[in-house]
C-alpha cells in the first residue's frame, strides 16, 4: 500500500491553484519515492512560478506543516521532498527524523547543563 491514493483524493478535494494541490501534482511528476526527492527551492520556484508567492519558510510552515497532520504525508530526506510511494520512503523520512529529534536533543541537554552550571534547575 502506497501513500499515492490519499495524495490523489487530496488532488482532488483542492481548488485548481492551491498551494498543497500544485505542490502534491508536481511531486507526483517529479518526486515519486526517496530516491527522487525535490530540493526545496525547486518546490517554492514552482510554486513561485503558478502564482503562489510562497517563501521556503512559507512553505514548511503551510504545505509540509497540513501534511504532517493528514494522510496525505509528504516524505523527506537531506536532499528533498517526496511522495511516500514505498516503505523504503516511509523509512527514511522515519530516519530523517530520528536523527533531527537526536539533534534537538543534545540541544536540550546542552542547555539544562549550562542552566545547572549557573544554579538553575530546568
Amino acid at each position: 500500500m502506497s501513500f499515492l491514493p490519499a495524495v490523489q483524493r487530496e488532488i482532488a478535494n483542492r481548488p485548481a491553484n492551491d498551494s498543497v494541490r500544485l505542490t502534491l501534482e508536481y511531486l507526483i511528476q517529479h518526486g515519486m519515492g526517496h530516491l527522487h526527492p525535490v530540493p526545496l527551492r525547486q518546490i517554492v520556484e514552482y510554486l513561485n512560478d503558478n502564482g503562489i508567492q510562497i517563501s521556503g519558510t512559507g512553505f514548511q510552515q503551510t504545505v509540509l506543516a497540513e501534511s504532517r497532520s493528514r494522510d496525505f504525508y509528504i516524505g523527506v530526506g537531506r536532499r528533498g521532498y517526496f511522495i511516500i510511494d514505498t516503505i523504503d520512503d516511509a523509512i527514511l523520512t522515519r530516519d530523517f527524523y530520528n536523527t533531527r529529534i537526536q539533534a534537538e536533543q543534545r540541544n536540550l541537554d546542552n542547555l539544562r547543563q549550562q542552566a545547572t552550571n549557573v544554579g538553575w534547575t530546568i
